[in-house]
């Protein structure tokens, strides 16, 4: 029996405790929490998200490393700043009004049936234009900031393409968001080149018609996102 342990690659994910650190980020940069502020004790704040304890106390512990919270053995969690600093881990993680784990829910509901209806249903012309976005995206001297233009316009265009005017603009509502997400997530080291390997994944499926194949691929595209995340959040800060 061939040993295939050394040849498998853990996959990264996000965990419940990344989830609960962004919303507790969130909270505390929309300044739910006042510097200064006590945090309630671990126990209250792991039944207020309903999570473990353990899951609760390594929130803390990455809320802690952005430098929002200091704790004090046997005193509590204080609050200490309400500003996130840009490219920390929680930086990936928080917007204004939601968090990252939420957006990416949302994803894996509208871009798989998207992509699968768009296969489905695509015309001629717009199998063209997909390819051609692709092109586009291929070029090495595109800025990040052109490349993320031409991502958020590929998926909006793989909306349209599902011939489901009411995805199409629900899809659009989310477009302001996927800007600034993309902004965020491009320069995480490989970010780039693995969007688009994973936009020519969609793409050849939507273009052979591969219903299945196309919405496995978009579900995929948005588990590559999250891998790269959670590398990024493993890492200490620096």
């Amino acid at each position: 029996m061939t040993d295939t342990v050394g040849k498998i690659e853990r996959v990264e994910r996000l965990r419940v405790s990344d989830s609960v650190a962004a919303q507790l980020v969130q909270l505390i940069t929309k300044k739910s929490y006042a510097v200064g502020e006590k945090l309630p004790s671990e126990r209250v704040l792991a039944e207020q998200f309903g999570v473990s304890r353990s899951s609760m106390r390594e929130a803390i512990r990455g809320v802690e490393a952005s430098g929002l919270v200091s704790s004090s053995h046997g005193v509590g969690v204080f609050v200490v700043s309400n500003t996130v600093h840009s490219q920390s881990p929680p930086d990936l993680l928080v917007f204004e009004d939601f968090t990252v784990p939420e957006l990416f829910e949302v994803r894996r509901v509208l871009e798989g049936e998207a992509a699968a209806l768009a296969a489905q249903r695509l015309t001629p012309t717009t199998g063209t234009e997909l390819k051609s976005i692709i092109e586009q995206c291929a070029d090495p001297d595109l800025t990040d900031e052109e490349f993320v233009t031409l991502d958020v316009e590929l998926h909006q265009k793989i909306a349209q393409a599902s011939g489901n005017g009411l995805l199409s603009t629900l899809y659009a509502g989310l477009e302001p968001l996927m800007q600034e997400y993309s902004r965020r997530v491009i320069a995480l080291p490989g970010r780039r080149e693995h969007a688009h390997k994973g936009h020519i994944k969609i793409v050849d499926a939507i273009v052979a018609r591969q219903m299945k194949q196309a919405r496995a691929a978009a579900l995929a595209h948005i588990r590559d996102v999250e891998h790269d995340i959670a590398k990024r959040m493993a890492k200490p800060s620096t």
